[in-house]
């Protein structure tokens, strides 16, 4: 038995350096497997992070339609009113507001239909009516009676062209996470949500031509004005 650990001990001895080599090896791989298998759980964990917040976000993500109707005030049809209802149909919001609008009185004339965009003033009645939900029906919002003016107007100009009204706004609201959103929208003569770009580029071009900005009830002067554009 002696004789056995003397050997044994003189075979630790002789093998000393390989058997250094051989524990540095092992301790390192076993380092190197811990720490991959740390970062493996580390990356689940930032992916089931992520998911949840996505989750979370599109739950607390108000989805913003808008619809037009008309109301007719008499039988004829000449005197009515546009509104338009805000409706949200996930998560809740709360502060809803109209922060501005842009339109324009656009003419496709008839000899060239070339398009003309008459700045216009005060298409929409801007300080609407808030509902008190935060879900369904938000807010409702009309443009007064400019439709019977926009009428008289198209019928004055009608040998020159055919006109409508292209109108923008900007919403804003907070939504559930206490944030405040800004979406910007087109109501007429479609109803679609535009891009900041878009509504940028509407904005600056509202700012240029402002000087011969107009309101629909003055319609007289506003036909004179647009049978002067060449």
């Amino acid at each position: 038995m002696r004789n056995k650990v003397i050997s044994f001990r003189e075979f630790l001895e002789r093998n000393k350096i390989f058997l250094e080599v051989l524990t540095a090896i092992v301790l390192t791989s076993t380092s190197i497997f811990v720490s991959f298998q740390a970062n493996n759980i580390a990356n689940q964990a930032n992916i089931i992070s992520s998911t949840q917040t996505g989750i979370m976000k599109m739950e607390n993500t108000p989805s913003i339609e808008i619809r037009r109707t008309q109301i007719m005030s008499d039988s004829s049809g000449i005197d009515n009113v546009s509104k338009w209802t805000v409706i949200n149909n996930n998560s809740i919001i709360s502060n809803f507001e109209i922060e501005k609008e842009y339109a324009y009185l656009n003419i496709a004339k008839r000899t060239n239909s070339v398009e003309i965009d008459i700045p216009l003033m005060e298409y929409i009645n801007s300080d609407g009516k808030l509902t008190g939900q935060n879900e369904g029906v938000v807010y409702v919002f009309d443009n007064k009676n400019c439709s019977k003016n926009e009428l008289l107007i198209r019928q004055g100009i009608w040998d020159y062209g055919y006109s409508q009204i292209k109108s923008f706004i900007e919403i804003s609201y907070t939504n559930a996470l206490r944030e405040r959103e800004t979406k910007y929208y087109q109501i007429t003569p479609l109803i679609q949500e535009i891009s900041t770009r878009e509504w940028d580029s509407i904005k600056n071009d509202w700012s240029k031509k402002s000087k011969n900005v107009i309101h629909l009830q003055d319609i007289e002067t506003n036909i004179e004005k647009i049978k002067e554009y060449q």
